[in-house]
């Protein structure tokens, strides 16, 4: 099939960025290649796709040539991508459902995805268009409105190669993500305190690290360890006796969860959002339904096959099985046309 992959552009779409849909949309594209399909990513400068690559701006959000305004400039990627849809069989939008009004004008049908929780606009557009072709991450993602029923769920993959397996950890457990109330990072704290372990965070400084979580640093049993990428990122995730995943907010999937799981690290976490569905209980993780479970959970966590974690890891979100299901979704909506 000649398929169009249409990225969002806070960043390049590159195979290591801290865009997570740009970077979902690079190991997609490199494993529908592998497939056997014609691949053609639109996006923004400085990417390094694989197959074809349209440049629609010179560079992400406010880089020097493009767009201070983010909506423009995804409107304007989308509108390029369907200028040129009569080349393809299927053109996938990853740009929060704003391809769903030029489906009148494109020569090919739509997917969509959406990578967030999605709001009362999101489903105000998609109830306009009910036909459209909508896939989910989660069953969870559109769980808020069930008029609405996506054509598919198709949970994230990673690439499996990309994490090394760590049969033995360090002394620590980890939490890894954005410094914001909803991720918790302040119950990982509680929590490592509570529990007498020796605790690492990893994420990009902000305000609300500098106000609500930096005092409760103290160097030695509770460290700040940077933003951290690559191969950083997978020997912090592997050396982990558990990633903490305390989030206050249910959210539409969690990616660093396979992450750490393809390490042989468990999960403890909150029992929210896409959680169940990522998480098995006993097996790669634990979870729980509050705060006063959430000691017990990671207790639980601790005590798991590494081995056992990484084999269920990989059976589940590989970046092949995800290519597959999107493949599929794709055959059919060409069958259609």
């Amino acid at each position: 099939m000649r398929i169009a992959q249409i990225s969002t552009l806070a960043t390049p779409v590159l195979q290591h960025t801290h865009g997570s849909v740009e970077a979902l949309v690079w190991l997609l594209t490199r494993e529908l290649t592998r497939l056997g399909h014609a691949v053609t990513v639109f996006g923004c400068g400085g990417s390094d796709a694989p197959g074809e690559f349209v440049e629609t701006l010179p560079g992400p959000y406010g880089a020097p040539g493009s767009f201070d305004d983010w909506q423009l400039c995804e409107w304007v990627n989308l509108c390029r991508a369907v200028k040129e849809s009569s080349r393809f069989d299927v053109l996938h939008a990853h740009a929060y459902l704003w391809g769903i009004p030029l489906e009148p004008f494109s020569r090919a049908p739509l997917a969509h995805t959406l990578h967030i929780v999605p709001d009362e606009n999101a489903a105000r557009l998609w109830s306009r268009s009910p036909r459209s072709n909508v896939t989910a991450i989660s069953r969870h993602q559109w769980s808020g409105h069930p008029e609405m029923r996506p054509c598919a769920v198709i949970p994230h993959g990673v690439d499996v190669a990309q994490f090394a397996f760590q049969p033995e950890p360090g002394d620590y457990v980890c939490y890894l993500g954005r410094f914001v109330p909803g991720k918790g990072p302040v119950q990982a704290i509680q929590a490592a305190q509570a529990l007498g372990l020796r605790l690492l965070l990893a994420g990009p400084e902000n305000s609300y690290f500098r106000e609500k979580v930096k005092p409760l640093l103290d160097g030695k049993r509770i460290e700040y360890v940077g933003f951290v990428r690559g191969a950083e990122r997978d020997k912090l995730l592997g050396g982990a006796r558990a990633l903490l995943y305390p989030i206050q907010y249910p959210e539409a999937f969690g990616l660093v969860l396979l992450e750490a799981m393809l390490c042989g690290t468990p999960v403890a976490a909150m029992r929210l959002g896409a959680v169940p569905e990522i998480v098995d209980e006993g097996v790669t993780g634990s979870s729980a339904d509050s705060l006063e479970d959430f000691l017990p959970a990671v207790q639980t966590a601790l005590q798991l096959d590494r081995a056992r974690v990484r084999r269920r890891a990989e059976q589940r979100f590989s970046a092949e099985r995800m290519a597959r299901e999107y493949a599929a979704v794709y055959e059919r909506l060409a069958a259609k046309k």
